[in-house]
């Protein structure tokens, strides 16, 4: 397993004289983020958007893109949608506002409390998000990684499992 330690965070990273173990090894890493990153507040990756779409836009909520502005314009994604998912909503935006789009890593505050750790998200048929894969839909958006009223979800909203398949060791 990875010994080396970065400067305070404390997440793992192999040294030159560790047995390489890939799956382990990112399990690991993957493991340290679920429990570092989500007091920080830290999403990798975040976009500013402006929802123009006429009704307001959920936290948590898959947004696609409709159009651009001064900002990219977004709208709640449903299954169907063949547009790519851009990421989930950080917070409400209602319309008419601007809002911060998370394309990937960690979304807190957001209501998990009807799944469990370790689900993976799917955009639902009607929009908003479901543990269960929609036929009419595409690859997974998120994992769970705390299941609660104010949980925690990982963004990866590429339209497959890669949290997941880290999560479960490249399985």
């Amino acid at each position: 397993m990875a010994q080396g330690r970065s400067d305070g965070l404390d997440l793992p990273y192999p040294l030159a004289e560790d047995y390489v173990n890939v799956h382990g090894d990112i399990r690991q890493l993957v493991e340290k983020l679920e429990v570092v990153l989500p007091p920080l507040g830290l999403s990798y990756f975040q976009l500013q958007v402006t929802n123009n779409s006429g009704v307001s836009i959920a936290a948590g909520d898959p947004l696609v893109a409709s159009g651009f502005t001064t900002k990219t314009n977004v709208r709640e994604a449903i299954a169907a949608d063949v547009l790519p998912i851009l990421g989930l909503a950080k917070e409400a935006i209602p319309n008419g506002t601007d809002g911060v789009a998370v394309v990937a890593g960690v979304l807190n505050g957001v209501n998990t409390s009807g799944f469990a750790a370790g689900d993976i998200l799917y955009v639902g048929v009607s929009g908003g998000l479901t543990n269960v894969r929609p036929s009419a839909g595409g690859g997974a958006v998120g994992l769970v990684a705390h299941a609660a009223t104010d949980g925690v979800v990982i963004v990866e909203p590429k339209g497959n499992g890669t949290w997941g398949a880290l999560k479960a060791g490249l399985a």
